[in-house]
């Protein structure tokens, strides 16, 4: 049986599921080149049956995350019209007549007599579903739209490794199909709904991205900068921001709970009003202190209330790593898995989960879902099309060009002496993290590599830190985790052991030396494992600097072309490409 998952809203993103196993997965931005790119991904469906050997005929349901779909035009306004994006966060100085307008147009689309927002929802089901239909060539019958915080909560617990083992599921973002957040348990195939969120009054991601905007930053996408600013703000700035904020935003106990603003107006404006005059990095600190508090409050509280010391989280607000560190911390719980790139990107696999189970069931056929595993999910780069590259562009006239047979040695003697060396190698990985094979690696222990890699490469925020990737025989050496809590995926922020700090010093937070690992097993990747493995030989490190091989506010690239291109336009003065090493004169 095939499932063919699609998530349509930011970060357009297609899966592919066979026989309970998800084969693959990839998201649009990576083929148009447009970050967190919305929409129908029919590149990315293409791609992915192109990669996978299937056509349209053998797919046996398509499976649409969300009951509803935000049009299309409207998406790409508000993620890529700087000045649309504006005026509909309410970005400006207080207004009666604004404020009267809102207010207007909220109780007329709260009557079905107009939409909340203009044009937002625009696009009507039969025009969502034809977009299927006529990319694909199947019937409407054979398409199911299910709701979005059950495709997130999907996704956790049947990507798990748990197995059918009972677990908590909880889910948390911004908003999706009315909800913010929902609470349930699972056991076997079934998942159990308990509690139900609504985003009306508020929910936690949308605080955490209007303080993102009120900091001058990208609402819904430079949410990980806030958190990366957060720990160089001093302690009495902390807590004068984090204690405004309370008396903003806060968690309401009831069943459910509620994530609700405590006062009345435009949300940009109540904080513009309340943080005037603080510190950008203390409003950072603080908004990152009353995330966390509440969110660990809330999980607590669902604990009392349904058990568990088994958890599954998913949902945009989970990419907050340091609160799934004080998370995973909490007494009682003794696993914890979070869903890689959990954001609505997730939803295409926890769609494609969902829609197998109901179709085995409807078959009268036993379900068996397997976790998600290693997320090497996308296209392959093959020798053979680089290759091809490399003759079509006469790159071997401009730069140094090698074939290497055992790429692993070669990379790990850059590494010692130059530094930083891309790699594209491989099926690229599915989402926001990269793994490896699309990935920039550097000595962790050389601090000279950081201010390199963000002025002549990524061009970023100066404050961000880096992460590794350490081998997972080596994480008791780098990382405080009593709890042996797995970290495949760069999901979970960990406190690090002071003895061997100086070894990752370039790869860990430099104001509260956490990391972000993504601790690596040699059965999940063999030639990354052993690209480390020989660094470690050389160095006695058992650790990489591993950073996403992409311009800032570029998608990851995906193709050798896209890598060749990444190359060309940087710093950056080695790429592994496959079998061929490329540097620079």
């Amino acid at each position: 049986m095939v499932i063919l998952g699609i998530n349509e809203t930011h970060c357009a993103t297609a899966a592919v599921l066979r026989d309970g196993k998800i084969v693959g997965c990839t998201s649009e931005e990576r083929f148009t080149r447009v970050k967190n790119d919305a929409g129908y991904p029919r590149r990315a469906v293409d791609a992915l049956l192109a990669s996978l050997g299937l056509s349209p005929r053998d797919i046996d349901l398509v499976a649409l995350a969300g009951t509803r779909m935000v049009a299309k035009e409207w998406l790409d306004r508000v993620l890529q019209d700087e000045d649309y994006s504006r005026e509909y966060y309410g970005v400006r100085l207080p207004s009666a007549q604004r404020a009267l307008e809102k207010r207007f147009r909220k109780l007329g689309a709260k009557f079905g007599l107009m939409d909340a927002s203009r044009g937002k929802f625009g696009m009507t089901q039969t025009e969502r579903l034809a977009l299927v239909t006529e990319h694909l060539g199947i019937s409407t019958e054979k398409i199911a739209c299910l709701d979005h915080h059950t495709c997130h909560a999907a996704a956790a617990y049947f990507g798990s490794p748990y197995r059918g083992a009972p677990a908590l599921v909880m889910t948390n973002d911004n908003s999706g199909d009315g909800l913010c957040a929902t609470v349930s348990t699972a056991q076997g195939q079934r998942l159990t709904r308990h509690e139900a969120t609504s985003s009306a009054p508020g929910s936690l991601g949308a605080f955490y991205s209007f303080v993102t905007l009120y900091l001058g930053m990208k609402f819904g996408e430079h949410e990980y900068k806030v958190m990366g600013l957060a720990p160089y703000a001093s302690e009495p700035g902390r807590r004068r921001a984090y204690q405004i904020l309370k008396e903003l935003f806060d968690l309401h106990e009831g069943t459910p709970c509620r994530f609700e603003w405590k006062r009345r107006g435009e949300r940009y404006q109540l904080l513009l009003r309340a943080c005037l005059g603080l510190r950008f990095d203390w409003v950072a600190a603080g908004a990152q202190e009353l995330l966390e508090e509440i969110l660990v409050r809330w999980v607590s509280i669902a604990r009392s209330r349904r058990g568990g010391s088994r958890l599954a989280l998913g949902g945009g607000v989970f990419m907050n790593v340091k609160a799934n560190m004080l998370i995973a911390q909490e007494e009682g719980i003794e696993d914890l898995f979070v869903f890689p790139s959990c954001g609505d990107e997730s939803n295409a696999i926890g769609a494609a989960y969902l829609a197998y189970l109901e179709e085995c069931a409807r078959r009268g056929m036993p379900g068996t879902p397997e976790p998600l595993g290693p997320a090497y999910l996308g296209p392959e780069a093959t020798d053979e099309e680089i290759e091809a590259l490399i003759r079509e562009r006469n790159l071997d006239a401009r730069y140094k060009v090698g074939v290497h047979d055992r790429m692993e040695e070669k990379i790990a003697d850059l590494l010692v002496s130059d530094g930083v060396v891309a790699h594209c190698s491989g099926r690229m990985e599915f989402g926001a993290r990269a793994l490896g094979n699309r990935s920039i690696l550097a000595n962790p222990s050389d601090q000279r590599v950081v201010p390199l890699i963000n002025r002549m490469i990524k061009n970023r925020d100066f404050w961000m830190p880096f992460a590794p990737t350490i081998l997972k025989e080596r994480e008791g050496d780098y990382l405080v985790n009593p709890k042996g809590l797995p970290s495949p995926y760069m999901m979970l922020a960990f406190p690090t052991h002071g003895k061997r700090q100086e070894e990752l010093i370039a790869a860990i937070h430099p104001q509260d030396a956490t990391a972000r690992p993504q601790i690596l097993e040699e059965s999940w990747n063999p030639e990354y494992y052993r690209i480390i493995r020989e660094f470690e030989r050389r160095t006695g490190i058992g650790a990489v600097l591993n950073t996403s091989f992409n311009l800032h506010g570029e998608p990851i690239v995906y193709s050798p072309a896209d890598a060749v291109d990444t190359f060309e336009r940087s710093g950056l003065p080695h790429l592994a490409l496959g079998r061929f090493l490329i540097s620079k004169r």
